[in-house]
């Protein structure tokens, strides 16, 4: 009986002893649950800034090789150029960040003397529908142009015609003349200077031949409304097709100008 009721007492114990080790273990058991809920809320944050990130690289830029092309197109047009213009930085352009994908380069201060070999500009820049800022900056360029270029050496008086020349692509702003380009006709112009073998033909080594000379005596048309009147006048000084010359009248020794029509007659309107 004895050895009944030690069993039964220890039973209880056991029992009483279990309890109280799952209160004990009850507040671990709670701190394991919540740590899965901050893991959670690392995650959550993590992808807060991956958003944030992709939202960063979803904006646009403006790279110098885009902001030269926009200038290049917004110059050759207002200048209205002839042939390849081509810029580049006197200082280093680093890519500008940009509010939105799409951008707006507007010109705003031109060049006072035109494009020439360096000169400055002035821009806006816009992004998103915002002004993102106004620059000032500092050009080089070149302008490419295909241009009438001597076979041989030419002398002064002789006569310009295609079979003496090549057409050759050169950076016109490299020099200060004004060069004949290759879609310019150079029939009816003769040499006023000597130039080398090879050199480019500019406008201040032509001239157009002239169909009258000084001295010629010459048919005159004097229009006047319905009327005409002609008379013979002599020519104080050489003309080409359309050039206004001074005449001399042969009666009276007046002088007036007059247009020239062709190698033997001149025009005046009055």
């Amino acid at each position: 009986m004895k050895a009944v009721l030690v069993i039964a007492f220890l039973a209880v114990g056991a029992c009483a002893a279990r309890a109280q080790l799952d209160q004990i273990l009850a507040p671990v058991a709670t701190v394991q649950q919540t740590a899965p809920a901050q893991t959670d809320g690392d995650t959550a944050a993590n992808q807060g800034a991956g958003a944030a990130n992709a939202a960063a690289q979803a904006h646009g830029k403006l790279s110098g090789s885009d902001l030269l092309n926009e200038l290049q197109k917004q110059l050759a047009s207002y200048f209205a150029l002839k042939g390849d213009l081509k810029l580049s930085f006197i200082r280093t352009w680093n890519d500008m960040p940009l509010p939105g994908k799409d951008f707006e380069v507007t010109l705003t201060d031109y060049p006072p003397d035109g494009v020439t070999s360096s000169f400055g500009v002035g821009f806006k820049v816009e992004s998103g529908g915002i002004e993102v800022g106004n620059w000032q900056l500092q050009l080089r360029a070149q302008l490419w142009q295909s241009v009438w270029v001597s076979q041989g050496s030419m002398d002064r008086g002789q006569e310009l015609d295609r079979s003496m020349l090549n057409s050759q692509k050169m950076d016109v702003l490299r020099s200060r003349g004004s060069y004949l380009s290759d879609d310019f006709d150079p029939d009816g112009y003769d040499v006023v200077q000597s130039i080398s073998a090879g050199m480019p033909i500019s406008k201040q080594d032509v001239i157009e031949r002239p169909l009258i000379h000084r001295g010629d005596l010459v048919d005159v048309v004097a229009v006047q409304g319905l009327m005409d009147i002609h008379m013979k006048a002599l020519a104080l000084e050489d003309g080409g097709l359309h050039a206004l010359i001074r005449m001399r009248n042969m009666d009276s020794s007046k002088e007036f100008s007059a247009q020239v029509l062709n190698e033997n007659e001149v025009k005046v309107q009055f």
